[in-house]
């Protein structure tokens, strides 16, 4: 593409504007729908695949592993082979990988396949955006990421449901049937209509050596992540992961800077709304990363509800940002993006701070309205912060600039789902225990119950927090410590004194779980609020280049980015 042909673009776009949003959307929305409706399939596939919790958490985590090492790959491709090739590619890939995930016959080929859908979902993830600013004007390109944004949301909203059905009214295969034909429908769309653009950072070769290394490091790290609450963060596997993960940075960094076609080239770095926004997303992401996890939790294991019910209880949440999201784009076009980041950064913080002060007697309305919060959050921050950041690159170099900011999000996420992890576990084993003081005091302190019948049900309280430790059920896993014992009539005293008491332990150990995600949403609202800083670097209007020099024509076929004047 001629540089006057990219002018005109930028300033009336592309006169497909619309179409390219809509395959584009369309081939994201089948990639991120795959991440919520998987969840929702887990107990099937244990009982149909006759596997266990472990082996089947790998098949989230083989996609997570994979998206994570490969967007910053994806990125460098598709500026050197086009955007559009590599955005088919992912396509195909992905429709390709889900036909054979529902044919899988065993555990082991559906997580080996997974790991193929996380390929195809790393070039979608990263081209997208840079297709999608590439098609709009700047005046509009916020109102665009808006929309594309609120698709994902859309995507998280119809996942766990759309899954529910599926896996109820036909088998688990069909979660991944269903992306063939929208695969397909795509792939043809988006050949269609999306141009092809390939960026002057085409010319020269491709850096496999810096590929190779980041794509190691990146994997490595993930996975020290993922798996450091399973294996301990102390043991020797887990460290030595974070030690090959920390060493390939600087090797990572010293051939950069050496190679004549870098891979990312850290000049980048120098433009202040990029890297404002990389950060600021990366705190995001770790506040977002286990709070939806930890609510689902607290709605099991406090209020009861089953895991389906409970996923369908908080689509409000990304309902509510699909509501602001395009809106929100609107409102970048007009004020830039440090208002809106900021905004939604600080509805984060103030909606996990809300949560972290749920107790035992929490209603369901009481999750809701704070929730709300959150999704308010989502939909201000996430597109403004991608905006913020792609507009700030120049055309040649978007796609290495998605890549990074998926990678900082991807990453983010998954340090945000151990730590909390890491912190409700530890928190759930402690009071379970201590539930389970106050619950036998409780019970000695009865005179009306047999000395015989406390010492049972101490026993049973016992083994119910033991059972809590170990699986993280908390207050799910009571059960009413006189079942079994002596039958006693309907409607008689020491029926209703058998109910008083269990009712009295049950809310004894309902608060006392419910303290346990204090400390978890407390962290998360913590890297909500520390996104704030970077979010008011991000600048007062979309598509500042701070810290970023008009190129020659010979740098920008060499795809550099150097300082401002």
């Amino acid at each position: 593409m001629t540089d006057a042909a990219q002018a005109v673009l930028a300033d009336q776009g592309h006169p497909k504007r619309w179409l390219i949003l809509a395959a584009v959307s369309l081939g994201m929305f089948m990639a991120l729908l795959d991440v919520t409706i998987v969840n929702i399939a887990i107990p099937a596939l244990i009982g149909d695949l006759r596997t266990t919790v472990t082996h089947v958490s790998w098949v989230l985590n083989a996609y997570s592993l994979v998206l994570a090492a490969f967007f910053l790959s994806m990125g460098r491709i598709s500026d050197r082979f086009g955007q559009k090739r590599v955005f088919v590619f992912g396509l195909v890939a992905f429709t390709l990988f889900s036909l054979l995930c529902g044919l899988a016959p065993t555990i082991g080929w559906l997580i080996a396949f997974r790991a193929g859908q996380g390929i195809g979902g790393a070039a979608l993830s990263t081209v997208s955006l840079a297709i999608v600013l590439g098609a709009f004007p700047k005046r509009r390109q916020g109102m665009a990421v808006g929309l594309w944004g609120a698709l994902g949301t859309a995507a998280a909203a119809v996942g766990p449901t759309l899954g529910g059905l599926l896996v109820t009214y036909e088998s688990w295969h069909w979660i991944f049937f269903v992306n063939v034909p929208i695969g397909i429908g795509a792939t043809v769309f988006a050949l269609s209509v999306i141009p092809e653009h390939r960026s002057g950072a085409a010319e020269g070769g491709i850096d496999v050596p810096g590929i190779a290394v980041s794509t190691a490091g990146l994997f490595l790290l993930t996975l020290a992540l993922i798996q450091g609450n399973s294996w301990g963060w102390t043991s020797a596997r887990i460290v030595a992961l974070f030690i090959a993960a920390v060493a390939s940075f600087p090797l990572f960094t010293w051939w950069e800077v050496r190679t004549r076609h870098p891979m990312f080239d850290f000049k980048l770095l120098r433009i202040r709304s990029f890297t404002a926004a990389n950060s600021a997303m990366t705190f995001i992401g770790m506040a977002m990363g286990g709070t939806f996890l930890m609510v689902v939790i607290f709605l099991v294991s406090v209020l009861g509800y089953s895991e389906l019910r409970a996923a369908l209880a908080l689509t409000v949440m990304p309902l509510t940002a699909l509501a602001i999201a395009p809106n929100s784009g609107r409102l970048v076009d007009r004020i830039g993006p440090r208002s809106p980041a900021t905004l939604g950064a600080a509805l984060f913080t103030v909606g996990l701070v809300l949560l972290a002060q749920l107790g035992g007697g929490t209603r369901l309305v009481d999750v809701l309205w704070r929730v709300v919060f959150i999704g308010a959050g989502m939909g201000f921050a996430m597109p403004t912060l991608s905006a913020a950041s792609m507009a700030s690159l120049p055309p040649q170099v978007r796609g290495v600039g998605s890549g990074a900011l998926n990678t900082m999000r991807q990453v983010g996420f998954t340090l945000g789902v151990a730590v909390l992890v890491s912190i409700f576990s530890h928190s759930v084993a402690t009071n379970a225990q201590k539930a389970t003081r106050q619950s036998i005091a409780f019970v000695n302190s009865q005179p009306q119950i047999p000395a015989q019948a406390k010492a049972q049900i101490a026993a049973g309280l016992i083994a119910n927090a033991k059972k809590a430790k170990a699986t993280g059920a908390g207050a799910a896993s009571f059960k009413d410590p006189l079942a079994g014992g002596q039958r006693v009539a309907t409607g008689s005293p020491q029926a209703t004194q058998r109910r008083q008491l269990s009712a009295t332990i049950g809310a004894i150990y309902r608060q006392n779980i419910a303290n346990s995600f204090k400390w978890p949403f407390y962290a998360a609202a913590l890297a909500a609020l520390l996104a704030i800083l970077p979010a008011l670097m991000t600048g007062s209007r979309l598509g500042q280049h701070e810290g970023h020099e008009e190129l020659s024509r010979k740098d920008r076929l060499a795809g550099e980015a150097g300082p401002a004047k």
